[in-house]
């Protein structure tokens, strides 16, 4: 490895990769190449390579698509952050490389390992999809209100008990959309829990029908919960009569 030169001295410390990468060539809008003037040892250790003197692209040859984007960070100065893929043998690892102009000709690259971040948004999305389509199969009404009593989700079930679609739903008021009736208690129990941000279980009368209803508060807003206890209750009813 070569020893730092003195405007990288302070990069050699940095836990994070950093490159010193000039073009190769003359300017264009897709430089062919860079060459490696310095690389300190997270970068080596990152990379598993010893690059200074080298040919980035020509050595690790799976970072070649960021040639387009660095060529532009060299013609306009201004700075750039993607994700790239690394690969050695059978691991593939994701390195956040944030590239910034030091001089014409000359790019600055700080890289550092997000695998397990990448890995852990990848698996977030998935599971939120996941549960996405859970809620929206389930045979109960559940709905999202934002901390105006906004309408910004609710599933079939919830279009079937207010008869409409949610494309005319979204963004409107709850008070504009369920209307209540006898018995229904639904807009009390959501105001208290955005006051109180505290979930509330209570029962609930709509359209003649009976639910459990269940609303738990959530960053800015509330989830509500309905389980048609209709049937059940009436079963009750007549066993005691």
């Amino acid at each position: 490895m070569s020893a730092p030169s003195s405007p990288y001295i302070l990069e050699a410390l940095n836990p994070d990769g950093f490159l010193a990468l000039r073009q190769e060539g003359e300017p264009h809008p897709v430089p062919e190449d860079f060459l490696c003037e310095y690389a300190n040892p997270a970068a080596e250790v990152l990379l598993e390579e010893h690059l200074p003197g080298k040919r980035l692209f020509a050595t690790r040859p799976e970072l070649a698509w960021a040639g387009l984007a660095w060529g532009q960070v060299l013609a306009t100065g201004m700075a750039h952050t993607c994700v790239l893929e690394t690969r050695q043998g059978p691991v593939t690892r994701q390195v956040r490389a944030r590239a910034a102009r030091v001089e014409k000709g000359l790019l600055a690259v700080w890289l550092s390992d997000v695998t397990e971040t990448e890995r852990f948004v990848r698996e977030t999305a998935d599971f939120e999809e996941r549960m996405l389509s859970f809620v929206e199969c389930m045979p109960d009404p559940f709905f999202a209100l934002d901390g105006e009593c906004r309408v910004f989700y609710v599933n079939g079930a919830t279009e079937r008990l207010l008869g409409k679609r949610r494309q005319a739903l979204m963004g409107r008021l709850l008070a504009q959309e369920y209307l209540e009736g006898p018995g229904s208690r639904i807009h009390a129990q959501v105001r208290q829990v955005l006051t109180t941000s505290l979930p509330v279980d209570f029962e609930e009368h709509f359209h003649d029908r009976t639910f459990q209803a269940t609303a738990v508060p959530m960053d800015r807003g509330v989830l509500v919960y309905l389980r048609d206890v209709t049937d059940l209750k009436r079963g009750r009813e007549r066993g005691h009569g």
